[in-house]
């Protein structure tokens, strides 16, 4: 709590002289944060990745059939498609 408090004064003091130099105080290019844009990035990330992880799952399911298919062939458990 000192620390802020510290911080705070001295902030205040730096102010106090910036104004007494007659300089006018202009607002940094940076100090503007668009959460909304952040937001819809997350969400466009998000759905990207959600629809990344369905095609993974469905090539998945599909190597897994061919395998399965496969092994049936081998064990005579299933008639050998030409």
């Amino acid at each position: 709590m000192a620390t802020s408090y510290a911080d705070s004064a001295q902030a205040r003091e730096w102010d106090r002289r910036y104004d007494a130099w007659g300089r006018e105080k202009r607002p940094q290019a940076d100090e503007f944060h668009d959460y909304e844009a952040e937001a819809l990035k997350r969400t466009q990330a998000l759905a990207d990745q959600a629809a990344q992880e369905l095609l993974e799952r469905k090539a998945s399911a599909k190597r897994v059939a061919v395998a399965t298919d496969a092994i049936g062939e081998f064990w005579g458990l299933k008639e050998k498609t030409p």
